[in-house]
Parts: structure tokens; C-alpha cells; sequence
């Protein structure tokens, strides 16, 4: 080949490279002006994706509360509260010889904002007895603890913290241990990116990024997690074109609110502000040396350093981040050293609502009349709810314990019953505590909103009430306990639980000891379709075609809707709705909706002064009379189906109302009637909580009290061992029965009137 030619061929490459280059620089050139606009765009008006923060109900505390010391300070470790030695400080406490000292931290309540404040508070047994701030008398409201939130679809999660309220030591602790040249680098750090390069080249393919934190925040802001040289370039490009636009404070606030620090579930858990309450249950301010170091030693492998499953491995790079720290002076020789002495010490449950997810189930489901679940997903709400969560906790343990008790001593196979339970305010109908299966933050099947099951003697006081509003009965009608057929029902004859029959009985008895002859008997003189009508006004729920086996229970219904059910009885004759709501504020604290109570007047208040002492006597001389609290003053009533599936039982005081079920998934029976199963797990709550407050029903002028024979409903005496007082009209003329025998006075003095 010819030297012209070969000229010739060098000078048709180099032009080739020329334009090849040219061009690659034009596009990468267009590329990169593509990138600055776009990415300058979203970072300006960058708004994070804020999941709606739930909360439960606040505690009041007030002189005179019944409260223990021991119960205080639980409540105070509940909300992340530490013990130090003066307690002047917000989140901390002081236990001293007579008194607690505790700082409470600021809050913005949905009436307003509480500033921190420091108190003084005194215990004499049980009782609250001196709660004083500033030397003098006030009540205040602990700051709810954060039960929950609804995050989007892609599991984002994150508390937003802003700089004013970022502890130095950590955005200086990052710096030092994550990139040290962030004060003066221009988004990439040369040393960095040749130590990876070397180690890349070594491998053959990317095994580190020597990024820079800007480059961790373009990452996790833009980019997916792909280890490719194009990805690590556009990382680069874009780290460069942010440190162009933007102050170093503006990226290092978007880093610490951005960057991942753990996986609980499928909820990913973004910033530091959320990681603090996910780790410690503690504000980020609040955080000492140490628990910072472990955030910042996180950072850089979230699930490898993951503290809860590796805790040898996260705090030998907690103690690696802690002499960083020590080396650049960010702690001093005794902080580094007491430091590194402690153990990781985490919060013993994540902060979330893993715990509650039936009770999240149930707000969610009143949310979504008015919010669109997008909404609660990204706009930073503050939702305040009606729940207690010690009751909830006590449910919950209750359940657990009882089902095991139950199959162990049935010989019952292993997690195989199921359970539901629900707690709710008697006279409000706030829903204090759901609990929908036996296993503990399970976000299955809420058994508590969803199980249709069939509830059995449960309607049997709808019976009663029916009976009583028709104005032909009273408590001490007389029922015939006798045998019934029906000839237009395919001749059903019903018979009692144990096959016997009783003969004239009293209304208060018919219903007390559950018998089904004599209730039927009320039921079909009243009317089917008289009470199917007064169990839809109280339920909501609809019921075509009722049957003569409706006055029995053959009827489904969720343990959310018994609970409708009885709020009526529980409530004095008032339906009150089940609210799990209060209020929902957006994120500048502004009122987007309130839930009030809501009040109907459902049967009039001699009824239900009626029905309320007929369910007391039911706890105290019927089915309920197995609970170790039957003589509390207690009301409720107990219920089984056929060939005992179900397991029921609703209970109420003066303060709360409980309806527990118990049963199996596949609806195969257990052998467990009302008063051997799910009473039993009521009497574990109750005896945990000490939840009993006795009912007095209150009388109009049309009504009287009178003691009649349970047995016979014939006038009786006080002293008489069958006597019950009953709230009966006035205008009443009661069959007199004999003088009960003096055997049984003395006997009946002896015992005492606990019996009734």
C-alpha cells in the first residue's frame, strides 16, 4: 500500500473520530442540559411522599386518677420517655424518694399546641394524688403514642425533619464518616471514586461507589439500585449538576430525609427522623452519642447492619463510627468512652401499628368515606383516634393466653381456635381496642370486622326488649316453659340446652337462664318480624325472611356488629355508632374533618332500665354466673350456636362494653358454650384491667323497684334465698307467693347479699 494511500486512510479516521466525537460530545453534552433542567425542576419542588401518621388516644392524668406509680412509668417508656437524674428535660423522667419528676415534650394537640412542660407528680397507693406544675394543681394530657400510618404503594415511609431541628452531632457524624470532603467538593470526590475504581478493575465488575453523600442522595432521589458503569455516571452527572444549584445545607437536609435505614414488612423506613422513632421510639433530638453513631453506622448497609437481626455486627460498626467521631473531635474522651461501654439498647416493639393492625383495619375503612386512600398515603395527615393502648395490649395477651388454656385443657389441637374481641366506650361508642385473631400484628383476616358468625342466645334480649315494648310484658311475666310446636314452620319444636322444661316461668328468668322454649314462646306472641325489625335498627343490618329460629340466634353477624347491638343496651337505650376517629389535621395542624358522636334515642329509658337489670341478674343468677365478677354489678349475656361453632359473650359496666367470640375458622365445632369460652377470656381482661364499675339503673316515676321470686315471679321478701329487685310499673299487681322458710333466711344471711 502506497504512502498517499495510507495518508489518505489516516485522514479519513481521524475525521471519523472527529465526528464520532463531536457528536458523542454534542449528545452527552445535550444530555447532561437535560439533566440539569429536569433535575433542577424536581428538586425545587420537591415534596416528599409523608404517609399519614395514626394516633391513639392521649392519656388525661389528673389528682385523683386512678394510677399507680408503676403504671405511670410504663406509660412513659410506652411513649419513648428515658430515666435520668433530674428530669428536666423533654422526653425524660425522675424517679425520687416521694415524687416523679418528668418533662413532657412539646405537642401539637388538635385544640392546640402544648409547649414542654415539667411536672411534679405524687402516688399514694393506686391513686394519682398530687400533680403540680409551676407549684401549682393542673391535669394534662400525655402525648398520644403513634400506633401506625398509611404509606403508598411503593413503601415509602418517613417523619420529616427540618434543619433547625437536626442534631449537629449527626450531620457532622456524617460527614466524618461518610464524606469527609463534603464542605469542598463540587458533588464527587476524586479519592473516593479511584479507590472503587481499583477495586472494580480488581473484580471485574462493581463491587463499590466511593460515593459522596451527594451521590448517596442522587441515588436514592433518582436513580434505581443497579450496580452498572452507566448508572454510576448519571450518579455522578447528576451529583454534579445538584452541588451547582443548591446550598450544601439544602442537600445535606434532603440526605437526611431521604436516605433508606430499614425494612419493617413492606414498609421502608426513610430519614432519620422515622429511623429514630423505628430504633429508639425517641425523637432524633433526643438521641445520645451512641444511638446516633448506630443510625450513622446504618447507613451504610441498612440490611447487613441491621441492629435487631445482627446486633454483634451493627455494634462493631456503631464502636468503628464512634472513634471516627472521637477522632474528629465531634466527642470528647468521656462521651466516646461511656459510649462505647453500652450495649445497643433498641426499643423492644417498632414503632408502626405492626401491633394494631386490626384496629388500623377499622379506621382505614371510617377514613375512606371522606379520604381517598392516596391522600392519606402522601399528604403528611395526623389522624387521632379513640384508642386506649393498654386495652388493646390486655386484649390481645387475654386472647392469646385463654385460647391456649382452652385447647390445652380440650385437648384441642394446637392454634387451632381463633378469637375477636371489642372494647368500646358504653355511653360514647368510641372503639377502644379490636383485636382480630390470636397472633399478635397479624394483618390477616380481622375476625372482629369480618367473621359472619352465628351469634345464638345473643339476640335472646332483643326478644325481651320486643316483648317489653309491646306493653303486654313486664321482668316478672309469667312464660310458659312448656313444649311449642309450630305447625307453619315444618312443625319445629324447639327444646332447651338440656332437654327439660319448666314450666311458668318469669320473663327475667326465661331470659337469665337461656331458656329457648319459653323465649321462643315470647318471640312468637310478639312477632317475627317485630323483632328481625328491632335487631335491623340496632345492627344495620338487614333481615329478609325472618324465621322463628331468629328468636334463638340463627342469625350471622360480625363481633362488630354484636357490639352495635348491645352499645343500645349499654348506652341507656341510645344507639351510638362505633367511632375510631376523632379528628384528622393536615400537616399545618388545620382540621380536615371531625367526627363527632352521633345519638339516636333507640327505646325508651324505662326499657332500658328494664333491660339493664335483667342482664345484671343474667351475669349474677344465669349463664354469666360462672365469672368470677358475676356479683360486680356487671350486665351482659352469653351465647352458643348449634353444636357449640361459636363461642359468645357481651359484657358492659358503667364505663366499657366487651364482646369477645371465639371459634374456628373452618366453623367445625369446639365444645365451648358461651360461659366455658369466651366468658373466660372477658374474666382474664377484666381481672388484668380491674375494668368493673357497677351499673345503677336509673328509674322514671312510672317504674318501682320490687323483689320477686326468680323461680316463680310471685311477690317475694328481701331475706328470701330466690329473691331478685327488679324495676317493674308501678300500677303492677304481682301474684303474692308463700313466706320463704326461715332455714333459708339464716342461710341467706349468712351468705350475704353478694349472692344477687
Amino acid at each position: 500500500m502506497t504512502k498517499k494511500r495510507w495518508r489518505r486512510l489516516w485522514s479519513l479516521l481521524v475525521r471519523f473520530i472527529f465526528i464520532t466525537v463531536f457528536i458523542g460530545l454534542v449528545g452527552v453534552s445535550a444530555y447532561v442540559v437535560y439533566l440539569d433542567g429536569a433535575i433542577t425542576r424536581t428538586f425545587e419542588g420537591r415534596r416528599w411522599t409523608v404517609p399519614a401518621q395514626v394516633f391513639a388516644q392521649p392519656l388525661e392524668v389528673y389528682e385523683g386518677l386512678d394510677l399507680s406509680q408503676e403504671a405511670f412509668i410504663f406509660e412513659l417508656d410506652r411513649l419513648g420517655y428515658s430515666e435520668n437524674t433530674s428530669g428536666e428535660s423533654p422526653g425524660t423522667y425522675y424517679i425520687g424518694a416521694k415524687t416523679v419528676v418528668v418533662t413532657l415534650r412539646p405537642f401539637q394537640f388538635p385544640d392546640g399546641h402544648r409547649a414542654a412542660q415539667t411536672l411534679s407528680v405524687r402516688f399514694r397507693g393506686d391513686h394519682l394524688s398530687r400533680l403540680l406544675s409551676a407549684g401549682q394543681s393542673v391535669s394534662v394530657r400525655l402525648e398520644p403514642a403513634v400506633i401506625g400510618s398509611f404509606f403508598p404503594s411503593h413503601g415509602e415511609d418517613r417523619l420529616i425533619i427540618e434543619p433547625e431541628n437536626t442534631p449537629r452531632l449527626l450531620t457532622e457524624a456524617l460527614i466524618a464518616v461518610e464524606d469527609r470532603n463534603f464542605r469542598s467538593h463540587w458533588g464527587f470526590d476524586i479519592g473516593g471514586i479511584l479507590r472503587a475504581l481499583m477495586v472494580n478493575v480488581a473484580e471485574g465488575k462493581v463491587r463499590q461507589g466511593g460515593s459522596t453523600l451527594t451521590q448517596q442522595l442522587v441515588k436514592s432521589y433518582f436513580l434505581d439500585n443497579r450496580r452498572t458503569f452507566t448508572r454510576k455516571f448519571r450518579e455522578l452527572v447528576m451529583a454534579i449538576i445538584l452541588e451547582r444549584h443548591f446550598e450544601k445545607e439544602e442537600l445535606l437536609n434532603a440526605y437526611i430525609n431521604e436516605i433508606f435505614l430499614g425494612q419493617n414488612g413492606r414498609r421502608a423506613i426513610h430519614g432519620f427522623g422515622l429511623g429514630s422513632q423505628f430504633y429508639f421510639r425517641r425523637p432524633l433530638e433526643e438521641l445520645s452519642a451512641e444511638e446516633i453513631a448506630l443510625m450513622v453506622a446504618i447507613v451504610r448497609g441498612p440490611t447487613y447492619y441491621n441492629p435487631y437481626r445482627y446486633p454483634e455486627r451493627a455494634q462493631a460498626r456503631r464502636d468503628r463510627v464512634l472513634n471516627t467521631m472521637h477522632a474528629y473531635g465531634l466527642i470528647d474522651d468521656a462521651i466516646v468512652r461511656a459510649a462505647l461501654a453500652k450495649p445497643i439498647q433498641l426499643a423492644t416493639s417498632r414503632s408502626g401499628g405492626r401491633y394494631y393492625p386490626a384496629f388500623m383495619d377499622l379506621v382505614r375503612r371510617e377514613l375512606s368515606r371522606d379520604f381517598d386512600s392516596d391522600d392519606l398515603a402522601v399528604n403528611g395527615y395526623r389522624i387521632f383516634t379513640t384508642l386506649k393502648p393498654h386495652l388493646q395490649d390486655a386484649a390481645q395477651i387475654a386472647t392469646l393466653r385463654t385460647l391456649g388454656i382452652l385447647e390445652r385443657e380440650r385437648n384441642l389441637p394446637s392454634k387451632t381456635l381463633e378469637a375477636a374481641v371489642i372494647i368500646r366506650d358504653s355511653q360514647t361508642g368510641d372503639i377502644h381496642a379490636v383485636v382480630g385473631g390470636r397472633t399478635r400484628g397479624s394483618q390477616g383476616f380481622n375476625r372482629a370486622l369480618d367473621a359472619h358468625r352465628q351469634v345464638g342466645s345473643l339476640l335472646k334480649p332483643v326478644v325481651a326488649l320486643s316483648a317489653l315494648e309491646s306493653g303486654r310484658y313486664h321482668l316478672a311475666s309469667s312464660v310458659n316453659d312448656a313444649p311449642i310446636v309450630l305447625p307453619d314452620f315444618d312443625n319445629w319444636a324447639p327444646l332447651n340446652f338440656d332437654g327439660q322444661f319448666r314450666g311458668p316461668v318469669p320473663l327475667i328468668r326465661a331470659l337469665s337462664d337461656s331458656l329457648n322454649v319459653a323465649t321462643v314462646r315470647v318471640g312468637t306472641d310478639v312477632g317475627v318480624a317485630k323483632v328481625a325489625s328491632r335487631i335491623t335498627s340496632l345492627t344495620g343490618k338487614a333481615i329478609s325472611h325472618p324465621f322463628p329460629s331468629l328468636f334463638l340466634g340463627a342469625l350471622d353477624l360480625t363481633p362488630f356488629e354484636v357490639s352495635e347491638l348491645y352499645a343500645a343496651f349499654a348506652s341507656g337505650g341510645f344507639r351510638t355508632p362505633g367511632r375510631s376517629v376523632v379528628v384528622v389535621l393536615d400537616e399545618a395542624a388545620a382540621t380536615l374533618s371531625r367526627y363527632s358522636i352521633d345519638v339516636k334515642q333507640m327505646f325508651s329509658s324505662d326499657n332500658a332500665a328494664a333491660m339493664t337489670r335483667a342482664l345484671q341478674i343474667t351475669m349474677q343468677r344465669g349463664t354469666g354466673r360462672s365469672s368470677q365478677f358475676h356479683s360486680t354489678g356487671i350486665a351482659g349475656k352469653t351465647g352458643s350456636s348449634d353444636n357449640y361453632r361459636d363461642s359468645w359473650v357481651a359484657v358492659f359496666d358503667a364505663n366499657l362494653l366487651t364482646v369477645v367470640w371465639i371459634g374456628r375458622d373452618n366453623n367445625t365445632p369446639h365444645g365451648l358454650s358461651g360461659s366455658r369460652g369466651a366468658l373466660r377470656l372477658w374474666d382474664l381482661l377484666a381481672q388484668e384491667l380491674a375494668i368493673q364499675v357497677a351499673l345503677v339503673p336509673s328509674l322514671s316515676h312510672a317504674l318501682q323497684w320490687a323483689w320477686i321470686n326468680y323461680q316463680t315471679g310471685s311477690e317475694t321478701l328481701e331475706q328470701c334465698r330466690d329473691a331478685v329487685n327488679v324495676p317493674l310499673p308501678r300500677d303492677v299487681d304481682l301474684p303474692r307467693g308463700s313466706t320463704c322458710e326461715r332455714g333459708s333466711d339464716r342461710r341467706r344471711s349468712r351468705l350475704g347479699k353478694w349472692l344477687d
